[in-house]
């Protein structure tokens, strides 16, 4: 047990099955969701998962819990290597991401105290990871192969073992020297604390599934000693090897029944996690003297070890005990609210903590207290589970919400032994103590417990929006073509630029009336409505200033998104004292100037006013700030004179005129503004004096005395402080508001120039002058305030463009956006592509060794004939070698000629696709146990990915480029799950394939042909009406993750729709979101026949590879209506400007659906087919009037089983039968008070209804049917 004072919980981040940011955590801790899936498919082996597992080289495990593929992290800005990221481990990097994370949800690491007592501990397994396990077949299985081949065969020789081994490693790309540092294990942690520049201890422990907890017990220990001041303390797990789920399912951990049931009846075994979770910790003291957030307080922290127990694998309760007492020593027990079990779900797991948990904590004597484990909703996350249970409890202590524990309907008996209850669902806190504590006990007996209570009531967050605002970008030769290219936007170049950030419709018509009057006038339009525009570039001619503001702003600019997006600590704003203050205005000014370069923005020259100059001399290199200037330069306390500053809206000449003596000017800030400063008395007289005259007069919220005469006396450490910078030559020129000119060469002036700055005005009105009057015409105001006000005051009419890096109001990169536009409209080239995401793709590993193309025939031991004696051996090795040649060309023939047919089948099921989760036709409940109600359906362009895949699989080196005249005929549905059967057959470079009776099409092999030019807009659109957010939000569109790709609508037209996709993970994901594109048209045109699926494809061309999930493409699609009941559409794919694949002749199916109708699809709980009339009772009458129509309704309202009934119906009786049910499920519904889905009544015979898989009260209905019309009544059940 660790003797401790308070533990603050001061910042948190996490990577989990699910989530990965802690918002999303707690979403979906509060909403129990479940993120354990199929095993994905690509780290899927069907030879190793989902058999019966007796065998070690077997599992029938097939289900975990999987973290993302990529991860939202930029290797360059955080010192990776981009060559390095294939080979290293994965929990490297999200270790460093999910720190990063950490600390930026802390306030950044400028609040967390002096980096040399900052530690890192880091809980982290043994277990082989996808680093080292490809590391390992390089250099053990390569070799072992070889050899044992070489064994099998001697007389193979060594070129064919040479050949063998470089067939064996091609698949492993190159091993670069760099790659070497991310395969050490412990560096999970070091690469922490060496890419944070920390300097305290920095470490990993392995306590198996204890690991994590473990180390937030010794990162206690680092701050009880004092040897830290901050810890950043968790745990990594990124690996599902084969070995592990090998030796658990060996040692009978994993789930039979592949569900992780923690504390039920039912609980018959684990299933694997993987995930990363961190949490920053600092002594509360110092929390609350810092002003810190505090999500929770950690008040007690005990670990054990079982001793000599039963085994070292069976868990014991005495070990377990000693944990929890030593954890709550001095504590209440009975005051706990929460206790987040270890909870694996093994049948002697659970047993044993829940006899510990009574034991300890006792039965209840009032309200049950709840008890819970997270690993029922993301896996057992092994190293990392103590940790994410520890977030958990930290997020609910913080918003007063206890969650759910999900799969414990049925809970363990021996929970009625304790003093705890398992919940359902989330519910308020209410009156339970506001105590909570985590279990988490390891293999071989090493048990943590930490005991937590609530910190601070949660703030109100602000809302982040992830998807960023959109620039349209326009270039012409003259303003009527840019007017043009504006209602048919396109490829275009020329001096005339608009700019619109984030254009809707209503910008759009904005920019129209603009451009008019910039054509009329000939003068630039400058960020009036977030649009840009002019005739007449100012750049690249002209030259670019950054401008640094002093210390008149109050607002804290919002850049927390533009840190986190570039890597950079985030600055701390106080505005508590002067120094405090000019800190604030300096690091933010830094900060916005590192992010304005890396848009590819630069300056000609650097200034600043008033403290701003320190800021532009440390931004052009010409001294670096030490961290500790007050202590060394004012140990006695930072002394300045009692002189408030008044701002007067005058010139500095009237000032002079009505200037009493005991006050002088300190700033002319512009042509109407002037700075005063003196007496707080005779300042408070003079600012009533001037209001007389009708001059505008405010008292700014510091004093200091800057930039007069007044600083003389508090001049000697300030020239301390500059005898002691070391000057550098700036990097470029920075311009001084004292004499309006370049800061001089020489050191010495320098330094002598620093302290006049101290005592002489800011003549930053002549400052501008002189810039404009050395060719500046482009001004960046690098911070928050009304610096760039300035500039226009003073220069008036001249042409100029002002622009603020940063805004009180808008989010930071929000902001930026607004620059790189602002910018580009005048002439400018910024990197727009700097603003975007930035995502790798995480190293999953690689199951199993591949051969190369290569190794083909390689081994084949055929004899050659035999040669006469005596011929030289010369001709004999070269005879040789001609035959062995032509052997294995003549197989690689005869192998491609048995297969011009074959024929296999398809696992269609959601355990081989389980993408298709998210392709379920129909909306149930989310916890509906009955999978085929969802109808999951495998779409039209994951069968011509399939197809496509599988020629290329059957004839190895071709590539399909071409799909011509596919046919879709019906539905594939993949649960109830089958094998449907496919067939390929060549005829040369062109393969008909056949996917049971569901799919007809022709692939063509070959090469990429070269693209043909993009399109240009066919026509004059508006902004679509909904973005892409709220296209899936609303259900528009039903997909779920998997095929969501839509990520910007950027044009509609009375024939055309333009869009922006993200290709999503989904095999045919990207072909798929170009038919929601066309959907989206449909559903923003017309008003009916809004249910649209694709029937047939004429032809789909590739120009190019297939990019991989998360490249973002553009799209145009060109819609006919040939029919009402048709919808067609060509449509092209283009990438970085270059055409990717052509679609022609794509047709869908309209299907009868109004927006009501179309609501119902959307939301089944919410709506009803019926209509209420007057007396009660409601009525539904047919509109569908094909079978295929009929159907979608019936998925609609009707569950499994009773689809099997309407399909024994007689077909002409199926009409009537079908609305008799629509009309009678919704007269139910009506009544009820909260919503219901369809398929969760049942109406039999006698017209009673009953629940399915849910509780209803008692009701009945009548209905009778009127022609094409049903009415049903409702009548309460007698």
């Amino acid at each position: 047990m660790v003797s401790q004072e308070p533990v603050a919980i001061t910042g948190m981040g996490v990577f989990l099955p699910g989530a990965s940011t802690v918002d999303q955590y707690w979403r979906n801790l509060v909403a129990g969701t479940d993120a354990v899936t199929d095993v994905p498919p690509h780290r899927r082996d069907p030879a190793f998962h989902g058999h019966d597992g007796a065998a070690p080289d077997r599992t029938h495990g097939r289900r975990g819990g999987f973290t993302a593929d990529t991860l939202d992290f930029d290797p360059i800005a955080h010192g990776v290597p981009p060559t390095s990221l294939d080979g290293t481990e994965p929990d490297q990097l999200t270790a460093l991401a999910v720190a990063v994370t950490a600390v930026e949800d802390a306030g950044g690491l400028g609040r967390l105290g002096h980096p040399e007592r900052i530690g890192v501990v880091l809980g982290r397994g043994g277990y082989l990871s996808p680093g080292l396990q490809g590391f390992d077949q390089r250099v053990r299985t390569v070799r072992q192969i070889t050899r044992t081949v070489g064994e099998l065969l001697p007389a193979a020789g060594q070129d064919v073992l040479d050949r063998l081994r470089a067939a064996l490693l091609e698949p492993l790309g190159e091993f670069r020297p760099e790659t070497a540092a991310g395969l050490v294990p412990n560096l999970a942690a070091a690469r922490v604390a060496n890419r944070l520049d920390l300097g305290g201890p920095a470490y990993t422990v392995d306590a198996a599934c204890a690991s994590s907890l473990v180390a937030v017990d010794q990162a206690i220990g680092e701050l009880a000693r004092g040897r830290c001041d901050v810890v950043l303390a968790g745990g990594a797990h990124q690996t599902q090897d084969d070995t592990l789920w090998a030796l658990f399912t060996q040692l009978g951990a994993l789930s039979p029944s592949q569900r992780i049931s923690p504390l039920s009846r039912a609980a018959d075994g684990m299933l694997i996690g993987e995930g990363t979770a961190i949490v920053v910790l600092k002594r509360l003291a110092d929390a609350r003297r810092d002003g810190d957030r505090v999500y929770a307080v950690i008040r007690g922290s005990g670990t054990s070890s079982d001793g000599r127990g039963a085994s070292l694998l069976s868990p014991s309760v005495a070990g377990q005990t000693l944990a929890l007492r030593r954890a709550w020593a001095g504590l209440d027990l009975a005051e706990i609210g929460l206790l987040e079990a270890h909870g694996t779900a093994t049948p002697a797991g659970d047993a044993a903590e829940l006899t510990t948990v009574a034991d300890v904590f006792g039965q209840a004597s009032g309200p049950r207290s709840v008890i819970g484990s997270v690993k029922s909703m993301i896996g057992h996350t092994l190293p990392t589970a103590g940790v994410a249970g520890l977030v958990k409890v930290a997020l609910a202590l913080h918003h007063g919400v206890l969650p759910p524990t999900l799969n414990c309907a049925d809970p363990n008996p021996l929970l009625d032994k304790t003093r705890f209850r398992v919940l359902a669902e989330a519910e308020p806190w209410g009156d339970l103590p506001r105590v909570a504590a985590v279990n988490a006990f390891g293999f071989g007996g090493v048990n943590a417990h930490v005991v937590l209570e609530a910190g601070d009531p949660a703030p109100k967050r602000r809302v982040r929006v992830d998807e960023p605002e959109r620039v349209l970008r326009l270039a012409a030769a003259t303003p009527e073509a840019l007017l043009e290219q504006l209602e048919k936007p396109g490829e275009g170049a020329g001096p005339c630029r608009l700019g619109i950030v984030g254009p809707d419709e209503r910008k759009l018509a904005t920019a129209r009336r603009v451009l008019a009057k910039v054509a009329a006038e000939g003068r630039s339009w400058h960020g009036g409505g977030d649009i840009w525009c002019t005739t007449d570039p100012l750049l690249p001619a002209a030259k670019t200033a950054f401008l640094y503001p002093g210390l008149e702003a109050d607002a804290e600019p919002r850049l927390d998104d533009v840190a986190r997006h570039f890597g950079l600590d985030r600055p701390q704003w106080s505005t508590v004292t002067v120094p405090a203050r000019a800190t604030s205005v300096s690091s933010t000014g830094l900060l916005l100037d590192h992010a304005l370069r890396r848009l590819g923005i630069r300056p000609d020259a650097l200034a600043g006013h008033s403290a701003g100059e320190w800021t532009a001399m440390q931004a052009a290199g010409m001294y670096r700030a030490e961290p500790d200037l007050l202590e060394k330069y004012w140990p006695g306390g930072f002394e300045l004179p009692e002189a408030d500053y008044l701002v007067l809206g005058c010139a500095a000449a009237r000032v002079t005129e009505l200037l009493p003596g005991d006050l002088v000017i300190s700033h002319e800030n512009a042509a109407q503004q002037t700075i005063v400063c003196g007496p707080p008395d005779v300042v408070a007289e003079f600012a009533v004096t001037c209001r007389g005259l009708g001059i505008v007069a405010r008292t700014l919220p510091f004093r200091s005395g800057f930039h007069t005469p007044l600083m003389e006396p508090h001049l000697a450490p300030f020239a301390r402080l500059v005898a002691d910078l070391d000057l550098l030559a700036p990097a470029v020129p920075v311009w001084s508001a004292t004499t309006t000119r370049p800061y001089p060469a020489a050191a010495a002036d320098v330094r002598r120039l620093y302290l006049d700055h101290l005592l002489r005005p800011v003549r930053f009105r002549q400052l501008t002058e002189a810039l404009h009057d050395a060719g500046f015409r482009a001004f960046v105001q690098v911070g928050a305030g009304q610096l760039g006000s300035f500039v226009t005051d003073t220069l008036g009419e001249r042409r100029h463009l002002v622009v603020a890096a940063a805004s009180g109001t808008r989010s930071g990169l929000a902001q930026l956006r607004r620059v790189a536009t602002a910018l580009w409209t005048e002439g400018g080239d910024p990197d727009f592509a700097a603003l975007e995401p930035r995502r790798i793709r995480l190293n999953t590993g690689k199951p199993l060794l591949s051969l190369g193309e290569s190794a083909r025939g390689l081994l084949d031991t055929a004899a050659p004939p035999e040669l006469p004696a005596g011929v030289p051996d010369a001709i004999v090795a070269e005879f040789t070698a001609l035959l062995t040649e032509t052997r294995r060309s003549a197989a690689d023939v005869v192998a491609a000629a048995a297969r011009r047919r074959t024929e296999s089948t398809v696992d269609v099921s959601l355990a081989a696709m389980p993408y298709l989760r998210d392709h379920r036709f129909f909306r149930q409940r989310d916890d509906w146990p009955d999978e085929d109600d969802f109808r999951p359906v495998v779409p039209a362009t994951t069968l011509v990915d399939l197809a496509c895949r599988a020629v290329e699989r059957t004839w190895p080196g071709t590539k399909a480029v071409t799909v011509r005249d596919a046919v879709f005929s019906r539905w594939l549905i993949a649960s109830p799950a089958q094998r449907v059967p496919l067939s390929l057959s060549r005829e040369g470079d062109r393969v008909t394939v056949e996917i049971g009776p569901y799919a007809l099409l022709t692939v063509e092999v070959g090469v990429f042909a070269p693209p043909p030019s993009p399109a240009g807009v066919p026509g004059p659109e508006t902004a679509p009406p909904l973005s892409a957010a709220e296209i899936y939000e609303r259900r528009e569109m039903f997909h779920g993750p998997a095929y969501q790709g839509l990520a910007r609508l950027t044009g509609l037209g009375e024939q055309h729709i333009r869009g922006e996709l993200v290709v999503p993970p989904a095999p045919g994901g990207l072909l798929d979101n170009v038919g929601q594109l066309l959907g989206c048209w449909l559903m923003a045109t017309r008003s009916d026949g809004l249910l649209a699926f694709p029937r047939s494809i004429g032809k789909l061309t590739w120009y190019g590879p297939e990019p991989p999930p998360g490249t973002r493409v553009t799209c145009q699609a060109r819609v006919r209506l040939p029919r009402p009941d048709v919808l067609e559409m060509d449509a092209e794919l283009v990438r970085d400007g270059r055409v990717l694949a052509s679609v022609e002749g794509w047709r869908d199916v309209r299907f009868p659906c109004d927006r009501a109708a179309h609501r119902v699809y959307a939301f089944p709980a919410e709506n009803l087919l019926s209509e209420r009339r007057e007396d009660g009772s409601v009525a539904v009458t047919d509109r569908w009037p094909t079978v295929a129509a009929r159907d979608i309704y019936a998925g609609v309202y009707l569950s499994a089983e009773e689809r099997a009934e309407f399909a024994a119906v007689p077909p002409r009786q199926q009409r009537g039968w079908l609305l008799r049910q629509i009309a009678a499920k919704d007269a139910v519904r009506a009544r009820l008070a909260e919503p219901v889905y369809p398929a969760e009544i049942r109406v039999h015979d006698d017209g009673t209804v009953s629940g399915r898989h849910r509780e209803l009260p008692g009701h009945a209905v009548t209905v009778e049917l009127t022609g094409e019309t049903a009415i049903a009544h409702h009548r309460s059940t007698p």
